[in-house]
């Protein structure tokens, strides 16, 4: 018979207490893992809400520059929803209330405290605060809880808030001013591009100002720039002798333009006579007799006369034949000797240039007919082998641009439109003027290249002298070729003098219209060394934390060597890369509002 045995009543009180205790710890175990589990949740919450903060303030600041329909306050607002509802908080979306959620302002750094202080302003503002909340309060509702129910807390007030602004940038505009500056201008190029060669006669000084050209008034310019019956003027740029009375000729020189149709040249071929009656006309007016004129036409001298017969035909010098009843008579000038020859020592020079000195307008007049329009190495004669012997304004104007480019030698140049030069000046007012209006704390320098490099303006918020200053200069300033390289270090120099503030985002904008020919040695022609030397350049600006965006205008630009110094610099190659003019002008204008607009933001608080 089996007895059972009862545990002792001790025994009994004893697995009644461990119950009792059993209870209360798993209280306590629910309450570690609720503050454990929900600690936790609410840490990834906020983890969550600030990345998505930061995302969406960032995004708002970046259109805080685009005023391409109005105040950027929309846009800027959009964008920031856009991404907060991108991006995932905890599993779940969230979104903005936009009425207070999004604020906009303008922040300054606070030199005293090293921190951003932020005025509130929808006026211009250039950085943006953002709040993502997961509140009672919000759109997107509390944080909810797990095991702290238990505990009677079902919910949590999560938020997280992000400041990004616009960064201010100190710029370097490295500009090409080299020779090639004016190759759409010339008659080089009529083949390859609807050359602009009648602007820039248009707006050379000292022309009619009948549609804002040169510097003559319609009430003051000279008689015998009018046509005979009154009419409108014959040219509304300059003229010189029988330059006058031929006039521009063909405005518009498309491909199939023939020189020897464009009633704005005249022939006059070396080791021929000429006979042509609107000269014989002229030079008869010019008070020449029939001898005088005969001789004039006469190639029997032309091995050493031929320049100085050209320039008497053209009316740029008279002749003191010392024949009788001759033209020198009449003007009270002294004899000659009497012969048949055109000698220099008997040339009276009448028409200058622009006002320069009579000596400096006869070298440039005998350089002009002896060298250039009567030379087959030009690249005018390479164009068209027509050009060669013809006499005009036209092929003045062109030997202006390509062999006379530079500063020194012709001004004039600074105050036309020679091609690529005006688009790239008005590309770049562009640029400044919309920096200007955006109020953004930019600075701007200018360097400039030809042979050799040259920093012009420095850094500066008065960022419109940039632009004011290359207005003033003109393709060939100094010099030509292409030193690209040498630019690009100047630009280096100015982003790390103390003109460059320690805050600001460092850019870089490198613009050519050809390929890089200065090696770094100074060696012109060198395509392979300036080429390395750019690209050394690039190295260096981004090891300095430069970013360099790059900027091609034409048809004839070494697009790959921009690409991959883009590439380097950590910014992109914009290439107005075309050969018609308005097209590659309006090209241009459009990547300088880009540049202008692509600011750089970050977050600040």
């Amino acid at each position: 018979m089996n007895r059972r045995t009862r545990a002792p009543a001790r025994t009994r009180r004893r697995r009644g207490v461990v119950a009792v205790q059993v209870a209360v710890m798993l209280v306590v175990l629910i309450g570690f893992a609720a503050l454990t589990i929900d600690v936790g949740v609410l840490y990834n919450t906020r983890q969550d809400l600030q990345r998505t903060a930061d995302a969406a303030a960032l995004a708002a600041a970046a259109k805080l520059s685009d005023y391409s329909e109005g105040s950027p306050i929309g846009v800027a607002t959009a964008a920031a929803q856009e991404f907060t509802e991108a991006n995932y908080v905890f599993g779940g979306t969230v979104s903005l209330d936009t009425e207070t959620d999004v604020v906009f302002g303008r922040a300054s750094l606070n030199n005293s405290t090293g921190r951003y202080d932020f005025t509130e302003t929808t006026v211009m503002p250039n950085a943006v605060r953002v709040i993502v909340r997961k509140t009672q309060a919000s759109p997107n509702g509390a944080a909810q809880l797990f095991f702290a129910k238990v505990l009677g807390i079902a919910e949590s007030d999560v938020q997280a808030s992000a400041m990004a602004m616009m960064v201010p940038r100190d710029i370097a505009v490295v500009a090409d001013l080299s020779a090639s500056h004016t190759d759409d201008s010339e008659l080089a190029h009529y083949k390859m591009t609807n050359i602009n060669l009648y602007d820039v006669w248009d707006a050379w000084p000292g022309g009619i100002d009948d549609d804002g050209g040169g510097l003559w008034d319609e009430d003051d310019v000279p008689d015998d720039w009018w046509n005979d019956d009154g009419g409108a003027p014959q040219a509304a740029g300059p003229a010189w002798g029988f330059l006058q009375e031929l006039g521009y000729g063909t405005e518009e020189i498309t491909s199939g333009y023939d020189p020897a149709a464009d009633s704005g040249l005249v022939r006059l071929p070396s080791g021929s006579s000429w006979s042509n009656s609107q000269l014989n006309t002229y030079l008869t007016e010019l008070g020449y007799n029939s001898t005088e004129r005969s001789k004039i036409n006469s190639s029997t001298y032309d091995s050493s006369q031929y320049k100085y017969r050209v320039a008497v035909a053209l009316g740029l010098a008279h002749w003191r034949s010392g024949k009788s009843g001759g033209m020198w008579q009449g003007m009270g000038y002294a004899a000659g000797d009497g012969d048949d020859v055109i000698e220099s020592n008997e040339l009276v020079w009448v028409e200058t240039i622009n006002g320069r000195s009579v000596n400096a307008s006869k070298n440039i007049w005998l350089d002009w007919i002896g060298n250039y329009v009567k030379s087959t190495n030009t690249d005018m004669y390479d164009a068209n082998s027509k050009f060669r012997y013809r006499y005009g304004v036209k092929t003045l104007m062109n030997y202006f641009m390509e062999r006379r480019p530079y500063h020194d030698d012709t001004p004039e140049f600074a105050d036309t439109p020679t091609q690529p030069m005006e688009s790239v000046k008005n590309a770049t007012e562009v640029l400044t003027a919309y920096i200007a209006d955006l109020d953004s704390d930019d600075q701007m320098s200018l360097e400039i290249y030809g042979e050799t490099a040259h920093h012009e303006v420095d850094l500066t918020m008065d960022v419109q002298q940039v632009s004011t200053r290359l207005r003033e200069m003109q393709a060939a300033y100094y010099d030509g070729w292409t030193n690209m390289g040498g630019g690009m270090e100047k630009g280096i120099e100015e982003l790390t003098s103390p003109r460059a503030r320690g805050a600001s985002r460092k850019v870089m904008v490198v613009l050519t219209d050809g390929y890089a020919n200065v090696s770094k040695d100074g060696d012109v022609g060198d395509y392979s060394g300036g080429e390395a030397y750019a690209l050394d350049m690039a190295e260096q600006a981004a090891a300095l934390g430069i970013q360099v965006f790059c900027v091609s205008v034409g048809a004839y630009c070494n697009l790959g060597l921009m690409d991959e110094i883009a590439e380097i610099g950590g910014g992109q190659h914009y290439a107005a890369n075309t050969a018609d003019i308005e097209e590659y002008s309006a090209q241009l204008i459009e990547i300088f509002e880009v540049i202008g607009g692509k600011r750089p933001v970050e977050i600040i608080e």
